[in-house]
């Protein structure tokens, strides 16, 4: 789901294609805001560097293919591999036959990949287990990050192409801003939860919306039997909810609610700790189910006011989904430390 619509962007739908992406943003690296900002975020510090540098499309040798992004410097050789898509499978020479290509030479390999790409676990296998990536580099690094970047600099009021660009990202990998009007955010205040002066339809679309952007970025599932909206992912015996949960809401004044439950539904306690979380345990119950049921409320970091709460809470499920897929007991009482 996006709110954005076609008239409010000029890319709207244009840079889906790969190709067109990457060959649009290589063009932004003729600006020097742009160009800079971008090798400060894949750490390379020769701010020499010029836009003739970089290249599009380069063919590597006849049996290495072609890099997406190419940047030739006087000591050093940076080989960029872009996917704007989650989904876009990887070809042998991403990167296995990169490495044929790098061996012996200064050069780096770089993934610019979305949050959710779901090749990256094979991309960090192949570097783990072919002895050929010994002795190179390799960085994956997600737009996300990029992007968010361009946020907080703000080089967007510079430039209408960057401005332009900036805004496509936004929409293409759910980043967009949600706003909240003064009453609205008043209205997440249980303090202040009156209707005056507020569109509760609106507000609530709002909520869906920033619910499935960070379910869907999180590889989650939208649960359709919910009351509410809510997605979810089982990972070993644990079960991640993200969503409203309208008891939680009105009770402890939260209103997007992130929860940890046993997976095997036996509704006892179970012990959890992880480390940079705040866990509260709760009892709550579902509408269908008669037993009151065991799990963690995990403090949320970010305000919904703030502006990069989305992509927080993103990094937050993200934290938590690694340390509980580290688990390889199959009891739902271990105690988890990072």
């Amino acid at each position: 789901m996006s709110m954005k619509r076609r008239e409010d962007m000029i890319l709207f739908n244009v840079l889906n294609l790969e190709v067109v992406f990457e060959e649009y943003f290589c063009n932004l690296l003729q600006f020097d805001i742009f160009r800079n900002l971008f090798l400060d975020f894949v750490g390379i510090a020769d701010k020499n560097i010029k836009y003739e540098n970089f290249s599009t499309e380069t063919i590597l040798s006849n049996e290495c293919g072609r890099a997406d992004l190419f940047l030739q410097t006087e000591n050093e050789t940076f080989i960029f591999e872009i996917k704007n898509k989650c989904y876009t499978e990887l070809t042998i020479n991403q990167p296995n036959k990169y490495i044929e290509y790098l061996n012996y030479k200064s050069e780096y390999l770089l993934f610019l990949i979305p949050e959710g790409y779901k090749h990256t676990n094979k991309i960090n296998e192949s570097w783990r287990e072919d002895d050929k990536f010994n002795g190179h580099e390799i960085q994956i690094l997600f737009w996300e990050d990029f992007i968010n970047k361009i946020r907080v600099s703000k080089i967007y009021e510079n430039k209408i192409e960057i401005k332009q660009f900036y805004d496509f990202c936004l929409y293409w990998f759910n980043m967009e801003i949600i706003k909240f009007t003064n009453e609205e955010h008043n209205f997440l205040q249980k303090e202040g939860r009156r209707m005056i002066n507020i569109s509760v339809p609106k507000f609530i679309e709002k909520l869906e919306y920033i619910i499935g952007n960070i379910g869907e970025n999180s590889n989650m599932k939208k649960d359709a039997n919910a009351v509410a909206i809510n997605y979810s992912k089982v990972i070993n015996d644990y079960i991640i909810y993200f969503g409203i949960d309208y008891d939680i809401w009105d009770k402890d004044n939260e209103p997007l609610t992130l929860i940890i439950q046993n997976h095997s539904n036996n509704f006892e306690r179970f012990d959890l700790k992880i480390e940079n979380e705040v866990l509260l345990p709760i009892e709550y119950e579902e509408t269908n189910i008669s037993e009151k049921q065991f799990a963690y409320l995990v403090k949320l970091k970010s305000d919904l006011g703030n502006d990069d709460f989305q992509s927080e809470i993103k990094k937050q499920i993200k934290h938590i989904s690694q340390i509980l897929d580290k688990q390889t007991e199959r009891s739902p009482f271990i105690h988890v430390d990072s």
